[in-house]
């Protein structure tokens, strides 16, 4: 059986999907699974134990700059064209992963699968379901996680049997990240594409501070530039003891958080992948998404379910990090 998943992104919606690998490796041995993802989770989709070929897309570049792209552009459905699948996933649901997953060719009897309707706190557009040969129903209120295994194992005609497992396969520590690998560091993940995800950056510093106090180190990882002034100025503010973090590929950052303590964090990839790597975690849930995200990878991580009204206090996060870690 040879399986197409379509998982574009984002980081912690890749890393949540990513379950389904083990899934059909166990209900199906021999399986041979690809997945097209946007171009900065290739590394990330390597350190992932299941995926034969990782088929890299870049829409965003692409659309930017069309005329430099062409060549990659052909690459790309020259690639995916070269393949006949028995099953391709859609686990995205829109309609720019629904696309990708209809121009997938399929071998003889082979079919296309996709969501038919919306499930609370995720992305979807309708369009999307016409481009499946099955658009699956799934219940309004379902876990993250349990909407990709189940699309998966209807789709395939298996059993999501157990608790989620998100086949790790760590890479080795680059050596120059060696500095990175202190098992008394505490990631601090501090950012995030939602502005009202966001604490204010004193709430960071003194968690730091507390941290430090503890005698952990704490390193401040980014990904944008605001990011990194931001974490630039809290670790500032905490003083010795804290760094921040170089920008690695998600591969040699897997790498890093593995090797480190854990980390406290709001809900974003970077927060998910330090749970599900089995790292004593904190995670902080602005947003009441903590349902539909959360609670598998207990008892290494805890979960702080607040609002913008009601933040998290300092004194409340050191509670919680002392029970986990």
């Amino acid at each position: 059986m040879r399986v197409l998943i379509v998982r574009l992104s984002s980081l912690g919606d890749v890393v949540h999907a990513a379950p389904v690998l083990a899934d059909i490796h166990r209900a199906h041995p021999g399986a041979r699974i690809d997945w097209v993802a946007e171009e900065a989770f290739v590394p990330l989709l390597r350190c992932f134990a299941g995926v034969e070929h990782v088929l890299p897309i870049a829409l965003r570049r692409w659309r930017k700059a069309p005329g430099a792209a062409r060549d990659e552009v052909a690459a790309f459905w020259r690639h995916l064209r070269g393949l006949r699948y028995d099953a391709v996933l859609d686990l995205q649901g829109l309609i720019k992963s629904a696309l990708i997953a209809r121009a997938a060719p399929l071998a003889p009897r082979g079919r296309r699968y996709g969501l038919a309707n919306r499930t609370d706190g995720s992305a979807y557009e309708a369009p999307a379901r016409w481009a499946y040969d099955e658009a699956l129903h799934m219940p309004v209120r379902i876990h993250v996680v349990d909407r990709s295994r189940d699309l998966a194992a209807r789709a395939l005609g298996h059993r999501a049997e157990g608790p989620p497992v998100v086949p790790w396969q760590v890479p080795a520590l680059d050596p120059q990240d060696a500095p990175w690998s202190d098992p008394r560091a505490v990631l601090l993940v501090h950012g995030s594409a939602k502005a009202q995800k966001l604490l204010p950056p004193g709430y960071w510093a003194e968690l730091g501070r507390s941290l430090v106090q503890r005698g952990a180190r704490v390193w401040l990882p980014w990904g944008t530039a605001d990011e990194r002034a931001s974490a630039e100025a809290i670790a500032a503010q905490v003083g010795a003891g804290a760094a921040v973090l170089p920008r690695l590929p998600l591969d040699r950052l897997a790498a890093v958080m593995a090797r480190c303590h854990g980390s406290i964090g709001l809900d974003t990839g970077l927060s998910h992948m330090s749970a599900t790597l089995g790292r004593p975690t904190v995670q902080l849930f602005i947003e009441d998404k903590a349902w539909r995200a959360a609670a598998y990878w207990q008892p290494k991580t805890a979960v702080l379910q607040a609002s913008e009204a009601d933040l998290p206090t300092v004194a409340q996060t050191i509670q919680a990090w002392e029970r986990v870690a």
